[in-house]
Parts: C-alpha cells; sequence; structure tokens
C-alpha cells in the first residue's frame, strides 16, 4: 500500500489540498555502485506530517479515513477529492466530484472501472473471471491512533463495527436458508438406498441370482440418479450462501479499525504467545521478562442483557447461544471463549456494580472470571486458536462484541524494581509504543495504511528519537530483511526529535494561506540537523530555541558592549552591564565572544543600528519611502471617510422613514 497524490478543494480548514508522497530515496551506502553515481533506492513507508496547530494535520487524517469507508461501504462521496494509490502492483486512482455525480470516477491501471470493482469480486458463476478487481484494490485494514480522545473519528468507524459484530454472531440458520440445510442433508431416500446397497458388500457380481443383479442393478441406478441430484443441490446452496456470506460481511479484522486502550492489553498477550524475535525485541525494551498471570473478566453484553431483561430470548437465541457466556454465539464464542473457558482454572461468576462513566453513574453487570494462571497455558490457549496472529483477532472480536470487559494480566518486569509488575502499571508511553508497534507486527503481512495522529504524546526522548527506526524493524519478515512496500504510515507531530532520523522525502509541512492549505517538502534532509537545529529551520520555524527574557537579556548585553567600544558607558549603563554578564555567566553565557568575527558583526550591527534614517537611506530611497507611506495613510483616510458617508446615510434613511 503506497499512497501517491491526494487532491481536495475543501474539506473542513483544508482548502485547495494538493500533497504528494515520494516513493523512494536514494540510499546513502559506500558500495561500488554508489561511488559510479548509480545510488541505490530505498522504498519509503513512513512519511511524517508537520506544521502549526489549525494547519490541518488531523483533518487530512480524517479525509483519508472518510474516503475509505465510503469506498468500502459503498456509498457516495462526502466530498469532492482525488485520490492515487499503489497497492498489490495495481494503480488505482478514485475522483470524486459531487457537483457532477454522487457516486466517484475510478480507474485501475488506466482502465475505467466503477466503485463497487474496488468491493466485489466476480460472481462464482462467472466463466472468466476478473482476478484483478474486489477488496485486493483496497487497503486491507486502516489503523488510526489517536493519542487522546477524538468523538468525531471514532464515529467513522463505528458502522464498520456494527457490521463487524454481525458478522460475529451468524449462526448456520442465519447463513443458509431451510432449502440450503436441507442440501446439505443426505435425504432419507439416498440414506435407504445406501443401507440396502451394503446387503450386497463381499459378494461378487457373478454370484448373483437373475432377481439380485436386477435388485442390485435398480438400487445402483437410484442411488446415482439421487446423488446426482444432491450435488446439483450442494453446488447451488454453496452459491447462495456465499452470496448471503458476503451480503453480512466477512470482517475477521475490520478493515477500518480504531485503536483504542483496551487492545494493547491484547497486543501484550500476543506478544507473550509467540516466538518472533521482533516481539521478543519490543518486549525487551519494555523490561517485560515473562507472563505470571491473565484474569480474563468477561461481561453480559449489553444488547442480550437487554433481551434478557425484556424476555425478548426468542428459540433460537437459547439453541445457536452458549448458556455459559450469556447465549452469546458466532465465531468468537465457539472459536475463543471455548478453548479460554478449556484451559481457564475453575470459572467463578458474579453480579456487581459497574460505574459507566465519569459522573459516577453505574449498572448491574453480570460478569465472569477466567483465570489463566501461566504463560504454558496461555501458550496452550495460542495452539487451540491458530497462534498469536489469530489469537489477537479472535480476543479482538470478543473485545469490540462487548464480552471483554478487562484483562487484568501479572507480568515478570526486569529492571531496577524488578518482580511482579501489574499490566496496569506500565506508562502511558509504554502502553502506546506497544500497541502500535505490536498491531504492526500482528498485520505485518497485510497491506494497511496507519494514520497515527501524535504517537509521540507520552514518549520519552529516546523512543521518540528511534521511533521511525522501530517501525522498520516490525514491519521486517525477519529483524534484517525488511519487506519493501507492504503498508504505509503516516504520522503527524510536532516534536523535532520524531523526525530527526528521516530523510527530506519523507517530510510534508502543511502551512496556511489566505485561500489555500499548502503542502511542501523541506529543502534539507532534517537527518542530521538536531534537535536545535531543526527547531530553527523552515520545519518548524523558531529563531532561536531560547526563551524571549534570556533573548532580549544578550541583545542588551551585545548593545552596551557594543556603545562601551565606541561611545562609552555611562555610571549605570557600566553596572547594568556587570549585572547583566553576571546574570547570564550564571546562564552559561561567557562575557566575551569565541568567534572574533562575531565579536565584529555584534559591534558593527551597534553602530549601523545608531544611525539615523537619513544616513543609512539615499535621497531617492527616503523620497520612496515618504510617498509610500504618504499613499497608506490616503488610503486609510479614504477608508474612514466612506465609512463616515456610510454611517451618516443610514442615520439620514432611518429619520426620513420615522
Amino acid at each position: 500500500m503506497q499512497l501517491k497524490k491526494l487532491r481536495i478543494p475543501a474539506f473542513r480548514n483544508l482548502l485547495n489540498l494538493e500533497i504528494s508522497f515520494a516513493t523512494e530515496f536514494e540510499k546513502n551506502t559506500n558500495t561500488s555502485e554508489s561511488l559510479k553515481g548509480q545510488k541505490p533506492l530505498k522504498r519509503i513507508r513512513s512519511h511524517a506530517i508537520i506544521g502549526q496547530n489549525g494547519t490541518g494535520k488531523s483533518n487530512l487524517i480524517e479525509a483519508l479515513i472518510t474516503i475509505f469507508r465510503d469506498i468500502d461501504l459503498d456509498r457516495e462521496a462526502a466530498f469532492s477529492y482525488t485520490l492515487e494509490y499503489e497497492i498489490r502492483g495495481h494503480t488505482v486512482k478514485i475522483e470524486a466530484d459531487t457537483a457532477k455525480q454522487k457516486r466517484p470516477f475510478v480507474w485501475v491501471d488506466g482502465d475505467r472501472v466503477t466503485q463497487e470493482y474496488l468491493t466485489k469480486n466476480d460472481p462464482p458463476e462467472k466463466v472468466v473471471k476478473d482476478e484483478r478487481r474486489g477488496p485486493r484494490l483496497l487497503p486491507t485494514h486502516i489503523f488510526a491512533y489517536y493519542s487522546g480522545r477524538n468523538e468525531r473519528i471514532e464515529q467513522l468507524f463505528q458502522d464498520h463495527q456494527k457490521r463487524f459484530t454481525q458478522a460475529q454472531e451468524i449462526t448456520t440458520d442465519e447463513l443458509y436458508s431451510d432449502f440450503q440445510l436441507s442440501s446439505f442433508t443426505k435425504p432419507p431416500r439416498l440414506i435407504e438406498l445406501q443401507d440396502l446397497l451394503r446387503e450386497f458388500e463381499g459378494k461378487s457380481l457373478s454370484d448373483f441370482a437373475e432377481d439380485e443383479r436386477e435388485r442390485y442393478q435398480a438400487i445402483s441406478d437410484e442411488l446415482k440418479s439421487i446423488e446426482a441430484e444432491h450435488a446439483k443441490a450442494f453446488e447451488r446452496a454453496e452459491k447462495q450462501s456465499q452470496k448471503r456470506q458476503e451480503r453480512f460481511g466477512d470482517d475477521r479484522l475490520r478493515r477500518l479499525f480504531y485503536c483504542r486502550g483496551g487492545h494493547s492489553q491484547l497486543v501484550l498477550l500476543a506478544c507473550l504467545l509467540s516466538n518472533d524475535e521482533v516481539f521478543k525485541k519490543l518486549l525487551n525494551n519494555l523490561h517485560v521478562e515473562s507472563l505470571e498471570s491473565a484474569l480474563f473478566i468477561l461481561k453480559e453484553p449489553h444488547r442480550l442483557r437487554e433481551k434478557r431483561r425484556s424476555g425478548k430470548f426468542d428459540e433460537s437465541d437459547i439453541i445457536d447461544g452458549d448458556s455459559r457466556f450469556w447465549y452469546a454465539r458466532g465465531n468468537v464464542v465457539s472459536k475463543f471463549l471455548d478453548k479460554l473457558w478449556q484451559v481457564a482454572w475453575a470459572p467463578i461468576e458474579q453480579e456487581t456494580s459497574k460505574q459507566i462513566d465519569f459522573r459516577g453513574r453505574s449498572e448491574k453487570q453480570k460478569q465472569l472470571y477466567l483465570y489463566v494462571p501461566d504463560k504454558t497455558k496461555l501458550k496452550q490457549l495460542g495452539d487451540m486458536v491458530g497462534g498469536p496472529d489469530s489469537f489477537f483477532r479472535y480476543a479482538e472480536g470478543a473485545y469490540i462484541g462487548d464480552l471483554i470487559d478487562e484483562v487484568r494480566i501479572m507480568v515478570k518486569k526486569r529492571d531496577e524494581h524488578g518482580g511482579k509488575v501489574s499490566f496496569t502499571h506500565l506508562s502511558e508511553g509504554e502502553l502506546q509504543i506497544l500497541t502500535v508497534l505490536g498491531l504492526m507486527r500482528i498485520t505485518r503481512e497485510d497491506h494497511c495504511l496507519f494514520l497515527l495522529d501524535e504517537p509521540d504524546t507520552h514518549l520519552n526522548p529516546i523512543w521518540k528519537l528511534r521511533y521511525f527506526d522501530d517501525i522498520e524493524g516490525v514491519l521486517s519478515s525477519d529483524y534484517e530483511s525488511p519487506i519493501d512496500g507492504e503498508s504505509q504510515i503516516l504520522v503527524t507531530t510536532h516534536d523535532p526529535m520524531m523526525v530527526g532520523s528521516l530523510r527530506k522525502e519523507q517530510v510534508r509541512i502543511i502551512r496556511k494561506s489566505e485561500s489555500d492549505t499548502i503542502v511542501e517538502q523541506p529543502d534539507e534532509h532534517p537527518q542530521g540537523m538536531g534537535v536545535s537545529g531543526l527547531l530553527k529551520s523552515e520545519m518548524f520555524g523558531l529563531p532561536s530555541t531560547l526563551d524571549r527574557q534570556t533573548l532580549n537579556t544578550l541583545q542588551r548585553r551585545n548593545d552596551l558592549l557594543a556603545k562601551r567600544k565606541h561611545e562609552g558607558l555611562s555610571l549605570d549603563e557600566q553596572q547594568e552591564l556587570d549585572c547583566l554578564v553576571i546574570r547570564l555567566d550564571d546562564l552559561g553565557f561567557s562575557r566575551e565572544y569565541r568567534d572574533p568575527m562575531y565579536q565584529l558583526f555584534i559591534e558593527q550591527m551597534y553602530k549601523v543600528r545608531s544611525k539615523p534614517l537619513d544616513e543609512l537611506l539615499s535621497k531617492e530611497e527616503l523620497q520612496e519611502q515618504n510617498a509610500l507611506a504618504e499613499k497608506i495613510m490616503e488610503d486609510l483616510v479614504k477608508a474612514q471617510r466612506k465609512n463616515d458617508l456610510s454611517s451618516l446615510a443610514q442615520e439620514l434613511a432611518a429619520k426620513l422613514k420615522g
């Protein structure tokens, strides 16, 4: 997955935005090819978006989420845009112009297609199938991570979460009609004929009497006819069930995925289950050595609680549901919770009062405690559900399906404190890095788009500096061999430490003009600038990294030093200079300048600034400046007089009406 271009005429505060993403840059190597001027190229998978507050960085992420949401749900375009990206060897261009038509125009490899071409495969009965079309032309997942709460963004994911929950609860009766179910079941006559045919087992056809031979042939012919009809009915039922499955949706892990706080618990368990070297490195960075125990606290889902209280449970709910889990049903129950029940120690049920919001409101909740005592049992659970990746997907389904309230994890940490530590004692920064990098590793074989809004909020400087290097690591097949181009990561940030390891092709600066949103690539590589250099560069635009008071103090000291050399100082000025020198010495600024050229520059600057204006400008320049000032004053006076006349006219009109 690789975004190439995006153009948005108007979306929130984004106006006439045009942004392009570089796909590769030249690697700095000392190989023979680079010495000959043929530098090898490296595929870019990470981009940083920087800019002042209010320039539209978060709105850019929201726009991308909205575009892919509407396409995946086969909806009309919410706003006009043009998006171009590469995926699985194909180039997709989507152009929405809401003034012309509600649905966007779509091209794949230059061929004009429909929006449905991106979301649906060819029907099974089609003889020559178009293997290019279908959901494979969309990112496998679009992950969004916000360091804080963003309810507007969360709303964009609601429909995918509802569809996912519905898909998780599909039962056999819902997926297949009565006719289809009967088609999958052997007809009674078929079973009867098979039983009759067994009477002839062990006998040779040549040993049959005439009447036996005729009877055997009649049974065989009828059996072949019924089996052929049954096979045709089975095939028809399979095709119909596939259509119904498409209608319900098949969202093992939703295409649009909003990272929530509870996901960090599940990612940690997936890491602890795995023997993957990258997972081990991630845990090592967090000083997590091993799992001590995990307590899964399940709860009765709100929808089932309401059904129970209102008496709306029907016979199918009781037959298809699992009574251990409040009659919940579906893959999450049969393929995950059932296995969790098998490995957990004696389950404990209870009803408790649970606070549901910050106002202190609470509700009665039925809960079920399932205790996994050690890593061996957790590993057994992982093997039963299909490994760490499947464990996360099923556990996440239970979490989103309102079946998991929390997982209380105890781990053994290897640091200055050591010993057993509750998962809740991990810092916000540790949880952030675990969630984001863990999800990237779990989905490393997919073609995903990660949209991360200021993920550095709670990270320490060391983690910030190596953030993009860690991303490269977790998206590798092994830690030394990166897989190029599988997923793309967009990160918004205000922190120079986050971009300090990047090349200029990986950075985009967003600025606002009067009528446009301008996106630029920096002129220099952030890599190697250092934090101070980055802050004072075009990327962040600070004139100095010093505070304003210290800058003013330095400026006053410089002025007094220069004045003493050219004019001399009064007693008060000399005392002021002595105080300033002592104060700046305490802050680490020496009295004298190390660079004599800079000393000379300061002295000459003071001398020039002390000159009157008529000595700095020529006669012609003074006349030009006076003319410009006169023109500005004329414009101001004209505008004021027009306003006065307008007010007078309004007063006269009001009196005439009266």
